[in-house]
This record gives C-alpha cells, sequence and structure tokens, in this order.
C-alpha cells in the first residue's frame, strides 16, 4: 500500500512542481519589470533635473558681465545720441539766426539800392546845369 499511497502524493507533487516554477517565473518577471519601470522613471527624472538645471556659476558669471558689458555699451549710445541732438539743435539755432541776419542785410541792401537808384533818377531829371552860380557878395552894412 505505500505504493499505492506514494504514486498519488508524488503525481501531486510532480503536478504542482510545474505550477510553482511558473508562479515564481512570474513573480521574477513582475520583479524585474518593476524595477526595470523604476529605474526607467529615475532617469527620466535626472534628465528633467539635467535640462533644466542652471548653468554652471562660470557660465552664469560669465553671461551676467557680458549683459553688464552691453548695458554700458547701450547707455554710452543713448549718451552720444542726446549730445549729437543737442550739438543739431544748436546748429539749427545758429543757422537759423544767421539766415534772419542774411535776410535784414539783405533787405538793407534793397533799401540802400533803391535810395541810390532814387538818387540817380532824380539827377538824371534835372536839367544839365552848369554850376550854380555863386551867391553874389552882399555888402555890409554898419548900423
Amino acid at each position: 500500500m505505500t505504493a499505492d499511497s506514494s504514486t498519488p502524493g508524488d503525481a501531486q507533487a510532480r503536478s504542482s512542481f510545474p505550477l510553482l516554477i511558473a508562479v515564481l517565473a512570474v513573480i521574477v518577471a513582475c520583479g524585474a519589470l518593476w524595477m526595470s519601470y523604476s529605474n526607467a522613471t529615475k532617469f527620466a527624472a535626472s534628465q528633467e533635473r539635467a535640462a533644466v538645471a542652471p548653468p554652471p556659476d562660470a557660465a552664469l558669471a560669465e553671461m551676467k558681465q557680458t549683459l553688464a558689458s552691453l548695458q554700458q555699451a547701450v547707455q554710452g549710445i543713448e549718451a552720444g545720441q542726446k549730445r549729437q541732438a543737442a550739438q543739431i539743435g544748436d546748429a539749427q539755432q545758429k543757422t537759423s539766426a544767421q539766415q534772419g541776419e542774411q535776410k535784414l542785410i539783405s533787405d538793407q541792401l534793397g533799401a540802400l539800392s533803391a535810395r541810390v537808384n532814387s538818387l540817380e533818377s532824380a539827377r538824371a531829371e534835372s536839367p544839365a546845369q552848369a554850376t550854380p552860380a555863386a551867391p553874389s557878395p552882399q555888402r555890409r552894412t554898419k548900423r
């Protein structure tokens, strides 16, 4: 009887052995997948941090220095533009004043020319006279 009782127990052990191996294989596969997923999420998170991470201090300092020098250059250009605008304004004022003076001189020259022309026409209109007679000497009387 031992052979009869051992046979169903052995058969039951033999039929549960492949099931046990299959369950262990599924557990190992699930563990491997879980580890793989965990590593993948850690890798993705580190990639995101690396992409968002600020640049090293040396590069940041160099960028700040470049930005400061650009700001100074812009301020210098703006100051130069203001100086040039002031110089242009002064030059325009001087030009305007000179044009006013030229107009005044031109008007005065025109008036003088008109006077000269009127004198010449008056001289031409007067009859050609010999030198005017000298006034006769008047006698002085004593009183």
